[in-house]
């Protein structure tokens, strides 16, 4: 499910990555015009790429017959947001968009499968905001630069539970609405659609790859049995947001980590 060009999106994201993080009120997109003048000391208009047969020289020759079709790619609109996406724990904006856009491809991808909820570790996270106004392609690439795929864990209700507790205790992970945490007395309350856990039942959690085979210190996921969406995170994140009809505007009210 790569796109063909995801590679040399991700290495012109790489270049620029001197560029002021997303971590203030005032945030903008970024807007990508993709050149074949890589030298970070250009003093004028004129300046040219130096020394035949750098690294610099190479990757701008790489990417200059895409040059046209990049700038199209990463600057597209996809959709308008009222208000800023912000990251924050143990619950934001952010992860809960992130996170709700997630589960509705999950169930796309699985039907008749009963998906309980999405998650995804805050540290897959790699902004911490993405301000109001115009949301571009080249954002969600910033958001999410990894190939991670989206897959289906399956874990019985003793499994589920040890995991929402590393999620817990991680200080909470955008999760979709479905899942609700609330710790009371130093004691988790946890429920899914409504409904407590039950320790016999099976659970399929939405999560990245990287999660399910064991990242985030998540070993108690490791090993379970996984079914493969064949769908990207970042290419989904793309896809579901361009359905939006209206500005989004998501709200972070705190109902579902409480802890």
């Amino acid at each position: 499910m790569r796109s063909p060009f995801s590679f040399l999106l991700l290495l012109l994201l790489a270049l620029s990555a001197c560029r002021a993080p997303l971590d203030a009120v005032t945030v903008q997109p970024q807007t990508y015009n993709i050149t074949t003048d890589l030298d970070p000391m250009k003093s004028g208009a004129g300046a040219q790429v130096q020394g035949e047969g750098t690294e610099e020289q190479s990757m701008a020759e790489l990417i200059a017959p895409y040059k046209a079709q990049l700038e199209e790619k990463m600057n597209r609109q996809l959709a308008t947001l009222a208000k800023p996406l912000r990251k924050g724990n143990p619950e934001s904006t952010l992860g809960n968009w992130m996170a709700d856009l997630m589960m509705d491809a999950a169930r796309d991808a699985s039907p008749g499968r009963a998906v309980a909820f999405a998650t995804a570790n805050d540290g897959g996270l790699r902004v911490q905001e993405i301000g109001a106004g115009p949301l571009l392609v080249s954002e969600i690439y910033e958001l999410m630069p990894f190939d991670n795929e989206l897959v289906l864990v399956d874990l019985t209700g003793a499994e589920t539970m040890a995991f929402i507790n590393h999620i817990a205790n991680s200080g909470g992970w955008p999760v979709s609405k479905e899942l609700k945490v609330v710790r009371e007395n130093g004691l988790l309350k946890v429920s899914i659609s409504g409904q407590a856990i039950d320790p016999a039942g099976r659970y399929l959690v939405a999560m990245p790859d990287y999660v399910a085979n064991g990242g985030s210190d998540s070993s108690m996921v490791k090993g379970k049995p996984q079914t493969s969406t064949n769908l990207l995170i970042r290419d989904l994140l793309i896809t579901y947001a361009a359905r939006a009809t209206a500005p989004i505007e998501v709200e972070a009210t705190g109902d579902r980590m409480k802890l």
